[in-house]
């Protein structure tokens, strides 16, 4: 399994990874909304990174991992992951864990020092094991009402 970053080339194969994963947690996706964003922040955003993980053999597009650095309200920077998904037939393999550990080293190499991530209640409970393994702790719940 080869972790890389992203390249252009990858797009279909990440976006058909978002689309599978707002399936399961049964939102609604707008393709040409995310590919524009993706490439938009990009682009823009020089704090912000898109890894993969590609098989070895089919050379296909198994994970992949957006992460970026932004900053509290007092300018302290902090990582941010805002998406893990692995192809579900390619799930308890150790991918998520090894895309995770190269996000966090990414963070530890840019001086970061804390990570945060959200957590959407129909995550299934290995995501969030991994979470636990690796040292999360949850600090917050969040409510929402839909209007």
């Amino acid at each position: 399994m080869l972790i890389r970053e992203f390249f252009e080339r990858d797009i279909d194969e990440i976006t058909h990874l978002m689309k599978n994963l707002c399936t399961l947690k049964g939102q609604e996706f707008d393709e040409e909304k995310w590919r524009e964003n993706l490439q938009k922040s990009m682009k823009e955003d020089i704090n912000s990174e898109v890894i993969v993980a590609v098989d070895d053999t089919s050379q296909e597009v198994v994970a992949m991992g957006h992460f970026c650095i932004k900053k509290s309200k007092n300018e302290i920077p902090f990582g941010y992951i805002s998406d893990l998904i692995v192809k579900e037939e390619n799930r308890r393999s150790g991918i998520g864990e090894k895309i995770m550990r190269y996000m966090i080293d990414r963070f530890k190499n840019n001086h970061v020092q804390s990570v945060r991530l959200v957590v959407d209640s129909n995550v299934k409970e290995s995501a969030r094991t991994l979470f636990k393994k690796l040292g999360f702790q949850e600090i917050a719940r969040l409510y929402e009402l839909k209007i």
